[in-house]
């Protein structure tokens, strides 16, 4: 399986976390950019085989009941990999959207990228 293209994430290695932040996706609505996104995700976890994964979202100002569906779907594919997922970088209007769904009962959220670090063992 060939990896899929990554064109709306920048992933840097942090003592074997995959740490993921968003590039171009301020505004993550658009079907095509959900899509592509969510397939970017998958393919740390299935084809990367990145089990510990760190998803900042501080240049992300909106996300689509869409695009929280595709969070739930990596979520299902990180635990199939035993592994663990962390959310950070959530501003005002991302926590709320979290806290409204109920996802911030589904996922380990912390404020910063260095406390969510010390979260992974």
């Amino acid at each position: 399986m060939s990896v899929p293209e990554v064109k709306h994430l920048r992933v840097t290695n942090v003592d074997g976390v995959a740490v993921v932040d968003f590039v171009g996706s301020e505004l993550m609505y658009a079907s095509d950019l959900v899509q592509d996104v969510g397939a970017e995700l998958t393919s740390l976890v299935k084809d990367q085989n990145h089990t510990k994964l760190l998803l900042n979202f501080r240049n992300v100002q909106y996300l689509s009941s869409m695009m929280l569906a595709q969070l739930a779907h990596l979520d299902r594919e990180v635990k199939k990999a035993k592994g663990q997922l962390r959310i950070c970088g959530l501003g005002p209007v991302l926590r709320d959207t979290f806290r409204i769904s109920h996802f911030e009962s589904l996922f380990a959220i912390y404020d910063d990228e260095a406390a969510a670090l010390k979260g992974f063992h």
